[in-house]
């Protein structure tokens, strides 16, 4: 059975991924009122799926991924769960300050990807300019993947 393209849904998640060889990941999960999808310090032993198996960490990781926590494919959705993570409310920057502290002292990076298909000549989202204001404050870069069925 051959699938419609034109009558497929968008897919959308965003992934909030902080990333260094000195990241303690409790450090951000102190921070952060959310469990990781995946959570380990450099070297530490994890589970990565059931075709990679037991893994050892190559650089300390905490990483969450919103599809499997919001059921839209509406990207603003997405990134409101990450915006709320980092402010939970107007004019409350301490998990932003206290990220940025982490950061400082661990030396690790902060990341943002999108991810977003849409169907045969549907336009892509974009990212709101709030948004990307908001993670340039913890250095976040901003990494999107927008494809069409066509594409």
């Amino acid at each position: 059975m051959k699938t419609n393209p034109a009558a497929m849904k968008a897919t959308t998640f965003a992934t909030l991924r902080f990333a260094g060889d000195n990241l303690d990941p409790q450090d951000i999960s102190n921070v952060l009122t959310i469990k990781p999808a995946r959570a380990h310090r450099k070297g530490e032993e994890y589970y990565a799926g059931e075709h990679a198996g037991r893994l050892r960490g190559r650089t300390g990781i905490w990483y969450l991924t919103t599809d499997k926590l919001i059921e839209s494919d509406n990207l603003t959705d997405h990134l409101v769960l990450i915006e709320r993570l980092l402010y939970p409310s107007r004019g409350d920057n301490r998990r932003i300050m206290k990220i940025r502290d982490v950061l400082g002292r661990s030396g690790a990076d902060a990341h943002i990807s999108v991810f977003w298909r849409g169907a045969r000549g549907q336009e892509p989202p974009a990212i709101p300019g709030q948004f990307a204001r908001l993670v340039s404050e913890i250095g976040a870069d901003i990494e999107t993947d927008f494809h069409n069925d066509d594409d």
